[in-house]
């Protein structure tokens, strides 16, 4: 990573997403690859991929952590995205609305007989309109997915090809 200070930002890291930029593009509608307005006209796009052990998802069910994409960096996406072990496992979605619906973590407690801390051995998810987890350090957001359509990257509408000039901010 190069010094910020000399006006550089450093190089893409595709195994990873830092947990402020996950928040911020997740609250926002930004860009994961640019951070810049991901949402357009016809909704927003976002990648999701069939995890190893899982079956096929229900579109019409889906809460994810992971931001949107914009139309320009969808194929750099597709191509550098480690998660993305093959495009079979890749599923685009054109949705209409998503909304903020909760975080996830680590979660803390207090050990056996009183003595120091144990931690969940995976993140735990706690909705929004749920009571939350006390002693959970939350990492990333969430969001739920409405009206979303199952789309061929190869084969989008021209709506959802805007210049980053001409995108709206939200």
């Amino acid at each position: 990573m190069t010094n910020p200070s000399e006006g550089e930002r450093g190089r893409v890291l595709y195994d990873c997403m830092h947990p402020l930029r996950q928040r911020e593009c997740m609250n926002r509608l930004l860009c994961q690859v640019c951070a810049k307005p991901a949402e357009t006209s016809t909704g927003t796009m976002f990648l999701e991929w069939q995890r190893p052990g899982e079956g096929p998802k229900d579109p019409t069910r889906i809460t994810t952590d992971m931001p949107p994409v914009c139309s320009p960096c969808l194929p750099l996406s597709l191509r550098h995205c480690p998660f993305l072990p093959d495009e079979k496992t890749a599923v685009l979605l054109l949705v209409r609305k998503s909304v903020l619906s909760g975080v996830s973590g680590t979660l803390y407690r207090i050990g056996a007989n009183g003595n120091g801390w144990t931690t969940s051995e995976r993140d735990v998810y706690s909705s929004f309109n749920k009571p939350r987890y006390p002693g959970m350090l939350a990492q990333r957001l969430h969001r739920k997915l409405r009206g979303v359509t199952v789309m061929d990257p190869d084969s989008l509408p021209a709506e959802v090809h805007p210049t980053h000039d001409q995108r709206r901010v939200t």
